[in-house]
């Protein structure tokens, strides 16, 4: 073999080596989310699912004659995993009159003593991202009630959101919560008290619109009374929804440890 052609082959096999070098610098570049995920899964123990399933998806419905003129209503789990504008951008029909004014009934603040959590609760809508209806999800301390879902103390699914890792982190503690831990929540001086019965890590970011939309069957009307908590999880990725359901308690006698 002559030099020339020793040379060539030296050149090949450094060009080969580098080519490796940079696939795999890449290849662990791209797995950093994922690493990045696994390292916090790891260290907040993976909770595990309990409580029951998902409900059924809810039929389609004819729109009413005026939906062309709103916004349509996000049909996938609110977002809280970067900080979103407060502004409401559609004019919502009156509710049907109930027994109880509805405003007396809208969430003002919640109580969780299993996380020492206790902080507003503000009305929430949506606003429009590149022609996507998206959930607003309050910025400061303060967890968001999405003005669409049920009042409390109603036959309905009462949705609240929150961020867990920006806007004041309102929720960040909320994946420690257990069956049976309480959640108190008032409108003004009223107190509903609920019990936590489900807990759900749901994979979201990187899913297609199809498994999206199932997984926002937890903030669907229901028939039954609960309250649905939704932020995101773990701490560092943000790539799933974790959904809490709690079903309403009587409250216990002269109980006053917390007080409006």
């Amino acid at each position: 073999m002559t030099v020339h052609a020793k040379k060539e082959k030296r050149s090949l096999s450094l060009l080969l080596i580098a080519t490796g070098v940079i696939l795999l610098l890449a290849g662990s570049i791209s797995l950093l989310p994922s690493i990045t995920a696994a390292s916090e899964v790891a260290r907040e123990g993976a909770p595990s699912d309990f409580g029951e399933e998902a409900l059924p998806l809810r039929p389609t419905v004819t729109p009413p004659p005026f939906a062309s003129q709103l916004t349509p209503e996000p049909a996938q789990l609110p977002s809280t995993s970067s900080q979103t504008p407060n502004v409401l951008t559609r004019r919502e029909p009156a509710r049907q009159p109930t027994a109880v004014d509805p405003a007396d009934s809208i969430p003002t603040r919640i109580v969780i003593p299993a996380i020492k959590l206790d902080a507003p609760v503000e009305t929430v809508g949506w606003h429009i991202v590149d022609g996507v209806s998206q959930w607003d999800v309050p910025n400061t301390f303060a967890a968001g009630w999405l003005k669409t879902s049920a009042v409390l103390g109603q036959p309905g699914n009462t949705a609240v959101t929150g961020h867990h890792n920006v806007g004041g982190e309102v929720f960040r503690d909320l994946v420690k919560l257990k069956r049976g831990d309480q959640i108190m929540v008032y409108a003004q001086n009223q107190l509903f008290s609920y019990e936590v019965q489900s807990r759900r890590i749901l994979p979201e970011s990187g899913q297609s619109d199809e498994v999206r939309r199932a997984n926002a069957r937890w903030i669907q009307p229901t028939t039954d009374e609960r309250i649905t908590l939704i932020t995101c999880w773990p701490y560092t990725s943000n790539t799933h929804r974790l959904v809490i359901v709690a079903k309403p308690v009587l409250p216990e006698k002269g109980d006053k440890s917390i007080t409006p």
